[in-house]
């Protein structure tokens, strides 16, 4: 039986920059080799994360990353940039049915910023192509902001309204944050403060959701 492919997390493009959707850089790869020796356990092992990242946003990444130091590859491996590269993995799908349509917007844009900050390890290092990621990013950190904030009016105030709101003002400290470093890195040339900084706002985003999903 064929492998069934690993959910992608939607195409990101303009005229200079291409983002494929199906880059897995470990997932699709591993699960795969799985298939052939075991489909139906290995579909299950599938469900199973894809559960786990829909009530634990960013499960996944931490669970990677968890594994490659217990193995010790640190030396081997750069492990900011390997969690960077795979923090665009989304469960499958943005849950339509919710009691709550609006919340949507915001799992939606969450995950493009998302899939955004995972590819800047492939373009960090042509400055023209970056530019137009960095372009994509904020366009993106902007919608998430928006989208949290159409949310946030529509919350009377109490314990979701405040949880929300505290959580924005921390995502905003850290895009302050990552706007500074890349500002740096123009100057200084140091990729892994700009993928620390990204993986920071990626954990912002992932905190976002966590916030957003307990309002189901």
């Amino acid at each position: 039986m064929a492998a069934a492919r690993w959910p992608g997390y939607g195409i990101v493009s303009n005229q200079h920059l291409t983002v494929t959707t199906q880059k897995q850089v470990i997932f699709e790869p591993t699960f795969a080799k799985m298939e052939e020796v075991d489909y139906a356990s290995t579909q299950k092992l599938k469900d199973a994360f894809a559960r786990v990242e829909k009530r634990y946003p960013g499960f996944s990444q931490e669970f990677i990353i968890g594994l490659l130091q217990r193995l010790g590859v640190e030396k081997e491996i750069d492990l900011s940039e390997t969690s960077l590269r795979i923090a665009g993995f989304q469960e499958g799908g943005i849950n339509r049915g919710s009691r709550r349509p609006y919340l949507a917007e915001i799992e939606a844009k969450a995950q493009a910023l998302k899939a955004s900050l995972s590819t800047i390890p492939d373009e960090i290092t042509d400055r023209r192509a970056f530019i137009e990621l960095i372009k994509l990013i904020a366009s993106a950190i902007k919608q998430v902001l928006d989208a949290v904030s159409q949310v946030l009016d529509t919350l009377q105030h109490g314990t979701q309204r405040q949880a929300l709101d505290e959580q924005k003002r921390s995502f905003l400290h850290y895009c302050r944050q990552f706007s500074t470093t890349l500002k740096d890195y123009f100057k200084d040339n140091k990729q892994q403060a700009v993928y620390n900084s990204a993986n920071r706002l990626v954990n912002q985003a992932n905190l976002t959701l966590l916030v957003i999903r307990q309002f189901e």
